[in-house]
């Protein structure tokens, strides 16, 4: 009998293969339950002893029996969702089986917007004007209290995915109208003109052991709906915006009760009042090259990291290795051409480039934050000439 301990990763997607690698090098049994669509894709299975799949990860009756039925001959000692749709189901599965780790209710605040902005106002964070989606004249209410545009959100989407603008009240009732039964799954939130931040944390004993604070150019909303160019490029330690975005950082963590684990968190700094608002959270590794961008900068790898503190031995501390004292940045854009041409592209601080057919993408490093906000500012008109594959509308 194999006495090692054992980790069931649970995965909707090609997506964590660095946790996975760093899970087996720490000795685990590694067993990875993801949707029968995604059995071929290229996962380390040098590194996984069992791979197990469902036709449908959200179908919880199904999962739930599959995961008992292989524990009557396998012990999990953990569960894990690699992914931000995945985050529940571990959530759910640890629940019924009672294995340690994130329960539903602290779940709930890194996948629910309702849920963790509630909570977030309760501990005194600022958020932007939220009401949910329930009843109607709490919501006409709400319209009379607040001024527009608006922003009507899935409650448990992903990211800006189906997320609309409105610019008048009477524009919500055609839509609630069209959304039926499925309309108190959504909530209205006042839009907040402003410059996107994301913090990228890792916690251990409900301390946060590494934060790195970045800015984005183009909001996620605006890449989705028009398209354009993503960037995105870590904050010079100690400036003011940096020193805000640790401070508040902290505090969400904090107020949603995350005990250890890895989060990407979502900021909005106000253009009219420049106070920083909370707007989202997820209990995960952010997608988007950011841990990549990370990882070439300061030599932590936010999934080998996440990995050691979710999978560490009762009663050992968590110790963070040294980071490099350097800074991080990206931009990548969907191509025209098949395999684009990145060959003018030759600045030192250059350390990765793209390698996908279609996408035109690279990361880079420099010991000064400015340097890299000028190249970012030189590349970015390039990349729009060379590759970009949809201009947005004017």
């Amino acid at each position: 009998m194999d006495n090692r301990p054992a980790v069931l990763c649970v995965v909707g997607a090609l997506f964590g293969r660095p946790f996975l690698i760093e899970a087996k090098r720490l000795g685990w049994r590694v067993f990875l339950l993801t949707e029968e669509k995604y059995l071929k894709e290229a996962w380390p299975r040098e590194s996984i002893d069992e791979i197990y799949a469902v036709p449908d990860l959200f179908d919880e009756k199904v999962v739930r029996n599959v995961v008992c039925y292989l524990m009557r001959t396998q012990k999990f000692d953990k569960i894990v969702g690699l992914g931000e749709f995945d985050i529940e189901v571990a959530a759910a599965l640890r629940e019924h089986t009672r294995i340690p780790g994130m329960g539903e209710t602290t779940a709930r605040y890194f996948r629910d917007k309702l849920a963790m902005r509630k909570k977030a106002e309760e501990e005194g964070i600022p958020v932007p004007e939220f009401t949910r989606i329930l009843n109607h004249d709490e919501i006409r209410e709400y319209f009379q209290n607040t001024t527009g545009p608006w922003m009507l959100k899935p409650r448990m989407g992903a990211s800006a995915m189906k997320i609309t603008k409105v610019f008048n009240p009477d524009e919500i009732w055609p839509k609630l109208n069209e959304l039926g039964d499925k309309q108190s799954h959504y909530l209205l939130e006042r839009f907040i003109p402003g410059d996107l931040y994301h913090v990228d944390s890792l916690v251990s004993d409900d301390k946060v052991v590494f934060a790195s604070c970045s800015k984005y150019g183009m909001p996620m909303l605006d890449l989705n709906t028009s398209g354009g160019i993503f960037t995105s490029r870590m904050l010079e330690k100690g400036s003011e915006d940096e020193k805000a975005l640790q401070a508040i950082n902290k505090k969400v963590i904090k107020g949603l009760g995350l005990k250890w684990g890895c989060t990407h968190i979502e900021y909005i700094k106000g253009k009219d009042d420049g106070v920083f608002y909370f707007l989202e959270a997820g209990a995960r590794v952010g997608g988007a090259r950011i841990p990549d961008i990370i990882w070439h900068s300061t030599g932590i790898c936010l999934w080998h990291e996440w990995a050691k503190i979710e999978l560490l031995p009762k009663g050992e501390k968590y110790k963070l290795p040294t980071a490099n004292k350097e800074y991080g940045a990206g931009i990548f854009t969907l191509s025209r051409q098949e395999s684009p041409d990145m060959g003018a592209y030759t600045d030192p601080e250059v350390a990765w480039v793209q390698k996908k057919k279609h996408y035109a993408g690279m990361i880079l490093k420099s010991p000064e934050p400015k340097r890299l906000e000028e190249i970012l500012a030189m590349y970015y008109p390039r990349f729009a000439q060379d590759f970009l594959a949809h201009v947005p509308m004017q």
